[in-house]
């Protein structure tokens, strides 16, 4: 699952395996990063991937990733946010 977290809620958005796996991981990323919420690419690198994710091509699975990478994102950005959080953050 892509996770993100924002200042009201915790969006998760399922991604799949099987022959269409390109094009729904990569639109559950565009989903995530065309939330108002979004902070945008230079947020971390949580948002970073996820910005990559979403934009690269159709055709080519490299950027989509898998659990590994998935955990990975969502992580970087939740702890960003939980920093940034803070004050002094």
């Amino acid at each position: 699952m892509l996770r993100y977290t924002t200042d009201s809620s915790y969006v998760v958005r399922t991604v799949t395996r099987g022959p269409d796996r390109i094009a729904v991981n990569r639109a559950a990323a565009r989903r995530i990063t065309e939330l108002p919420e979004f902070r945008g690419a230079r947020a971390g690198q949580g948002e970073a991937w996820l910005s990559d994710c979403a934009n690269g091509p159709l055709s080519v699975s490299e950027g989509v990733g898998g659990p590994t990478e998935w955990l990975r994102a969502g992580n970087l950005q939740h702890m960003t946010y939980v920093v940034r959080s803070l004050p002094g953050g």
